[in-house]
């Protein structure tokens, strides 16, 4: 029997399966017609939906089984699970979804599925969504900081009086914790399950963008958290750790080799050479973001990492 190798949907190389397995995981939606699958004796990796008949195998009747592409699933099915819309075809089970996506859209006309492709969202749109997105949760960061905006005035009201009180300094330092990570909740809370639930951010949506797979699937919940760590804490540290090691590196080296008469202006010039310095590494480390600018996919670095991708809806 013979041996199959497919990508999954982070454009990853799985298997050997055979091809019960392979049927099972495109009637699962983890194989689509437009996947990659190979197999010995093929001179390279092909679509699944360009071999999925020899899969399937023969009919009852012992001839070739007809198949097709579903137009809302992208998976592969028999003519007999399939019905006809123009010239697209869609699986019974999608039929609803299929029909309110068009009402939705306010399409008249599609094309095969395995005709359809994507339609990525360029760097400077992305930007706006993202913008937007910050909008969106910087009132709730301003909520969660609010016991700490009340310790920090109580703090200052006692140093204005010369009465400080360790307790009300503790309660600042509690409080600012709790609402950092209040924010940080949030953070993560929004972007998973906004973009696991709908496919997209509330800025994404404003645009008319969504986020998915190389395959234009749907991304999971889990893939949608991982997106998060690599967008947030893997990229904030890619872009700001060089940028503040440089600052400090520069203001230190041009600080060491000052003489104590010219001090004062030799610390000026440090902390203006240090800026300068930290805005170009800035610049170059936010390349992270920018690279979707000349990625043909309009990847940024996150989108690399777990395999995902923003689309036009």
């Amino acid at each position: 029997m013979a041996k199959w190798f497919y990508t999954d949907s982070g454009a990853a190389q799985q298997g050997p399966v055979s091809e019960e397995v392979l049927l099972r995981l495109n009637r699962e939606r983890e194989i689509l017609a437009s996947s990659l699958v190979w197999k010995d004796g093929l001179d390279e990796w092909v679509p699944f939906g360009t071999v999925a008949g020899s899969v399937f195998g023969p009919n009852e009747e012992g001839e070739p089984t007809s198949i097709g592409v579903c137009a809302y699933s992208g998976q592969v099915f028999t003519s007999e699970e399939l019905i006809p819309y123009g010239k697209a075809l869609v699986g019974l089970e999608f039929k609803d979804e299929f029909v309110q996506q068009m009402m939705e859209q306010g399409t008249v006309d599609i094309e095969d599925a395995t005709d359809n492709p994507l339609s990525f969202v360029g760097f400077w749109w992305r930007t706006l969504s993202s913008s937007l997105d910050y909008l969106v949760k910087i009132l709730p960061s301003y909520i969660f900081m609010i016991p700490y905006y009340v310790a920090a005035a109580a703090v200052g009201t006692s140093l204005e009086s010369g009465d400080m009180d360790l307790e009300e300094s503790i309660g600042m330092i509690i409080t600012a914790g709790v609402g950092g990570l209040a924010n940080l909740a949030f953070s993560v809370f929004y972007e998973t399950w906004m973009v696991g639930k709908y496919q997209a951010t509330l800025g994404k949506m404003i645009i008319g963008a969504k986020v998915v797979n190389p395959d234009g699937s749907r991304i999971t919940y889990k893939k949608s958290f991982l997106r998060w760590l690599a967008k947030k804490p893997l990229n904030n540290v890619i872009v700001w750790a060089p940028s503040m090691i440089g600052f400090g590196v520069v203001i230190t080296a041009i600080g060491a080799a000052s003489s104590q008469s010219d001090a004062a202006a030799m610390m000026v010039m440090s902390v203006l050479v240090g800026i300068f310095v930290f805005v170009g590494l800035l610049v170059l480390c936010s390349g992270v973001y920018w690279m979707a600018a000349f990625d043909e996919e309009k990847r940024a670095l996150h989108d690399r990492f777990v395999g995902t991708r923003v689309i036009k809806k």
